[in-house]
């Protein structure tokens, strides 16, 4: 797949009717240095040149309306917003736009007006198909406008993503494995997956610090989104987000009061993705008393493990083995051969 530079725009919580349970986009943006306002047409124009500055040899270029409700704008800052990009899209600087949204706001009406404007592909909020979870998690949305969401961009031709969201309060592992299941189903085109953090400032942190609600530990939270990860994946749902991204804000205790962060959650996942791979297909034949794993030069961090965790964890299981890793430039990122040595 060619490489991707993604421009994103972000527009801290405006558009949204009210704020979620866990919600303080101020706190997940400010590290990035986005103010809380929309931009206008010169801090578009030069957030464009400055990344295209550094696009390398990246042959497409996407623009990305993140971090607010950007379908839930007054309908003229929205057209406006894309009609900024569309000069950009006219020249072919810019391939395409995207945006994340509340699947509440997608209508046959505004799809319409904004897909001549080169809005591509829309990112759904959905976080939980539990009914139970989003009213707990002060969502204001069903399940069903989720469903409905996703059908609605299919008809219009459009891309559809889902963010999802685990650890919320009234969650568990099983609810967030259906609700991977019923994703997996409608077949998007991306899902990004984001373990609960406790966010000051967010209503969710209140709760917290009256002992009412418990984050799920790192462990736990890897090896849930893992699980999750093997469901949309088998049925061919790309996961193109694991975690939310670093940045000052969120490596400062003040601000990020509790849950499973770490900077690198998206490695720790696909780290322990190859692992399990490793151990099946061992299980499928004794190990010998040398064993190669082979891997794409890009995967070796991963099939290693954190400080070397994975080969320190095989070696227990595998006592008198003796592992090698060679990388493969012909195999593909995400899978392992296994060679025994003589």
């Amino acid at each position: 797949m060619a490489a991707v530079m993604v421009i994103p725009v972000f527009i801290p919580h405006r558009g949204c009717p009210h704020q979620c349970i866990f919600c303080n986009q101020k706190v997940i943006t400010a590290g990035a240095g986005h103010g809380s306002g929309l931009p206008d047409r010169e801090d578009i124009n030069r957030m464009i040149s400055g990344y295209l500055d550094y696009k390398g040899t990246r042959q497409r270029v996407e623009l990305a309306f993140f971090g607010g409700n950007f379908l839930g704008l007054p309908q003229g800052d929205i057209l406006r917003l894309l009609s900024w990009v569309s000069p950009w899209l006219d020249r072919g600087d810019i391939h395409s736009v995207r945006c994340s949204t509340r699947p509440d706001t997608i209508t046959p009406e505004i799809l319409a007006k904004v897909r001549p404007l080169g809005l591509s592909l829309v990112e759904l909020g959905v976080q939980s198909l539990d009914d139970q979870v989003l009213e707990k998690a002060l969502r204001g949305h069903s399940r069903a406008d989720s469903l409905a969401a996703v059908d609605t961009l299919k008809s219009a031709g459009m891309g559809v993503g889902v963010q999802l969201m685990t650890g919320l309060p009234n969650d568990t592992p099983e609810k967030s494995l259906k609700t991977a299941r019923q994703i997996a189903a409608l077949a998007p085109d991306l899902v990004r997956i984001y373990p609960l953090l406790v966010l000051a400032g967010s209503p969710l942190a209140k709760v917290y610090r009256k002992g009412r609600y418990t984050p799920q530990s790192l462990d736990d939270a890897v090896d849930l989104v893992k699980k999750m990860v093997k469901i949309l994946e088998r049925e061919g749902v790309p996961v193109v987000r694991l975690g939310l991204q670093a940045g000052e804000t969120l490596e400062d205790e003040t601000y990020r009061l509790a849950g499973p962060w770490h900077p690198a959650f998206g490695h720790l996942v696909r780290s322990a993705l190859l692992f399990d791979q490793v151990v099946k297909l061992l299980a499928r034949r004794p190990p010998e008393t040398g064993v190669v794993l082979r891997v794409h030069p890009r995967s070796e961090s991963r099939l290693r493990g954190d400080k070397n965790a994975n080969l320190k964890a095989l070696a227990r299981m595998f006592p008198g083995t003796d592992f090698h890793i060679q990388t493969d430039s012909a195999l593909s990122g995400d899978r392992v051969k296994i060679i025994a040595l003589p």
